[in-house]
């Protein structure tokens, strides 16, 4: 079966008393990731920024490696981000490996004071599917099945201290695709999280991961049983 996902996503909020440009000489050593390119938001002065909620967590430099075209990383004032460029295959092939990696590197020069937020995102994209015909989701209203009409469905919540916040929408097209379909986004992400313990931060990662597979596990049919994830 054709793989559904289309964007995968990992980023890390943080407090950091250095500028981004530390942690841009950081990253620059890292399997070649020396393909910089500043984006708009770089032109806003420092202060503005940092002092803007809406700014602070947004990117000001894109990366990317000519050795390694795999993967992209986005990197502003108090985020760090990376996601995966080619085909999706596995979480413990394509990308944990990389997550791994890159925050080793950063962390370990202890220039990050404290973790705000770690967040995974997925989105899949069921071409030519309609996902509420599914049983697994059965939506009415008075009694009325809506399932064949345009819906968007949020659904926010909790699972063993990760947060969960997943959208399913029908008759929708990704991007440049041919026919409509279904998108399943789902992100899960987790607060206020301790520096003082690599293995600690990244079991939490790899938790991010095992909760937003679940998630997406409750909702697909069981033709559509995502096998990528594993």
């Amino acid at each position: 079966m054709e793989n559904t996902i289309v964007e995968c996503i990992f980023d890390m909020q943080f407090e950091s008393d250095y500028v981004v440009e530390n942690f841009l000489s950081i990253i620059s050593n890292i399997d070649g990731f020396e393909n910089i390119i500043k984006l708009p938001l770089h032109q806003v002065p420092e202060v503005i920024r940092k002092n803007d909620p809406n700014l602070k967590l947004q990117p000001l430099y894109e990366i990317t490696s000519l050795k390694n075209r795999d993967y992209k990383i986005t990197l502003g004032d108090n985020v760090i981000g990376i996601a995966i460029l080619k085909s999706y295959t596995s979480w413990s092939k394509s990308f944990y490996p990389q997550i791994e990696k890159i925050f080793t590197e950063i962390l370990a020069t202890n220039k990050i004071n404290f973790i705000s937020r770690v967040g995974l995102r997925y989105v899949d994209f069921l071409e030519s599917e309609n996902i509420f015909l599914d049983k697994k989701v059965n939506l009415s209203i008075n009694g009325e099945e809506i399932t064949e009409k345009k819906v968007f469905l949020k659904i926010e919540d909790s699972l063993d201290d990760i947060d969960y916040n997943k959208i399913i929408t029908n008759h929708v097209k990704y991007k440049n695709s041919k026919n409509s379909g279904s998108i399943i986004d789902i992100v899960t992400s987790k607060k206020d999280i301790p520096t003082n313990g690599l293995e600690n931060i990244f079991q939490t990662i790899q938790k991010l991961h095992v909760i937003n597979e679940k998630k997406f596990k409750e909702v697909i049919g069981d033709n559509y049983v995502r096998q990528y994830k594993l």
